[in-house]
């Protein structure tokens, strides 16, 4: 009953009753806002994520947009709108980092699955895969060879998984280093590649 009574109160006005903890309210604005959501969420893409997933984390910055905000300081929907962005682009930059590669390049279980045809297995593409082998390791000696020693050593270990706290720890340099160092190894790559 008290859903229909907030249908036709302004947002601002939602927004207080959602912050007052009617959940009525909130369920309003979601249904109200929701195609922005989707606007939003469909200029990113992520390889590894379903569109579903980064439409779900623009509802998370849409809910946090409602709890936080203040209508001394702007409109709703522009603070929505950035809050929204905010949370997706926050989403996207955690799953890319190094770390969390495992998990973004994981094969979900139905990708997997095949279709069933006169081949039992799959013969791979093994000049492909030479090549391809063939021309990292160019790419990966042509840039060693161009950095200074501590640089090669810092790479390395990035290479081996290391964090860049636990490399500025070893190898007893700040971690600003580390970034620069890593940085100028992509900006070679990518002028390689």
């Amino acid at each position: 009953m008290l859903k229909y009574r907030l249908r036709g109160k302004r947002v601002e006005e939602l927004v207080e009753y959602a912050q007052a903890g009617f959940k009525e309210a909130i369920d309003l604005i979601i249904e109200k806002y929701y195609p922005m959501v989707v606007k939003i969420s469909s200029r990113y893409f992520a390889s590894w994520a379903e569109q579903e997933d980064v439409i779900q984390n623009g509802l998370v910055g849409l809910i946090k947009a409602i709890f936080y905000y203040d209508s001394s300081k702007s409109s709703f929907t522009s603070f929505a709108w950035r809050s929204v962005e905010s949370e997706i682009k926050s989403f996207l930059t955690y799953m890319n980092r190094k770390k969390n590669k495992m998990l973004s390049d994981a094969v979900k279980v139905e990708a997997m699955e095949k279709e069933e045809d006169d081949s039992p297995f799959e013969v791979p593409d093994t000049e492909r895969d030479i090549a391809q082998s063939a021309f990292s390791d160019i790419i990966l000696e042509k840039v060693l060879e161009d950095l200074k020693e501590l640089e090669r050593s810092i790479f390395l270990k990035w290479l081996d998984g290391y964090s860049y706290k636990e490399i500025a720890k070893e190898l007893r340099v700040s971690p600003k280093k580390v970034d620069n160092t890593i940085q100028k190894v992509k900006r070679m790559i990518s002028e390689l590649g």
